[in-house]
């Protein structure tokens, strides 16, 4: 069947359009820097989308529960085995995605016999400086590094408007507090993009105002800390900033 070059152009191209229609109630997930590290946080129906990977790096997932635990577990042992390898200094995401993940990624959705992963990952990394690093990378391999945060979403209107807006933001001089306000904000007003699509016209259920999805939904976040002389610099935020919060954009 795809022994003629324009017939595989045309099922890979069918494999996009049904991993984006797939993706695309996918909420956002947001990674920005902060004055003390680096925040990862989202909202979503039922928690289980971020995760810690390694000593400095932190993984977000959108897309299938299934894929994105396989791919999770994927890093983890790519990592894990890099460490012991050579050694903890050594594990980073630039190798973990230029010579793991991303091959891996490209050649299954190439490969039109097999189920395509329905996922996009967003990984974020603080080097042993404090100095961060964004990466996100798509369901077919491709990926890309920001340095000022970044974002993953199912629908690609409201992922370039969020990032855009990071961009513009100073989010590094920020307090951890206000990253979590400003990183709400932006959650939120992406719902106007939906609008404008249409697609919460889809999802009347979903909630559309911060108290309705604190309400409705989980808030999972965590942090990178780089000003911490401790090993383990990943934590997930404490209930009680998570309250603090709630009262703050109440």
């Amino acid at each position: 069947m795809f022994e003629e070059p324009y017939r595989w152009m045309e099922a890979v191209s069918t494999r996009h359009s049904y991993v984006q229609e797939k993706l695309k109630l996918g909420q956002p997930v947001l990674s920005v820097p902060f004055d003390e590290g680096v925040l990862i946080m989202g909202f979503a129906p039922q928690p289980g989308k971020i995760f810690e990977i390694y000593d400095r790096i932190a993984l977000g997932g959108v897309g299938h529960p299934a894929d994105v635990e396989r791919l999770r577990m994927t890093l983890l042992e790519m990592a894990h085995l890099e460490g012991f390898n050579r050694s903890a200094r050594d594990v980073t995401l630039a190798r973990l995605l230029q010579f793991g993940i991303a091959p891996a990624l490209k050649q299954n959705f190439e490969e039109i016999q097999r189920a395509p992963y329905i996922i996009r990952l967003l990984l974020v990394e603080l080097d042993h400086e404090s100095n961060p690093t964004f990466f996100r990378i798509n369901y077919d391999g491709h990926w890309e590094t920001f340095k000022k945060g970044t974002v993953i979403a199912g629908n690609e209107k409201v992922m370039d408007w969020i990032q855009k807006e990071i961009q513009e933001l100073p989010f590094a001089t920020f307090t951890l507090d206000k990253a979590l306000e400003e990183v709400c904000r932006l959650w939120t007003e992406s719902k106007n993009q939906e609008d404008e699509d249409g697609e919460n016209d889809e999802n009347n259920n979903f909630p559309k105002t911060l108290k309705e999805i604190f309400d409705q939904w989980y808030l999972e976040g965590a942090v990178l800390l780089g000003k911490v002389e401790r090993r383990a610099i990943y934590r997930a935020l404490t209930k009680e900033e998570i309250e603090k919060l709630k009262t703050s954009v109440g």
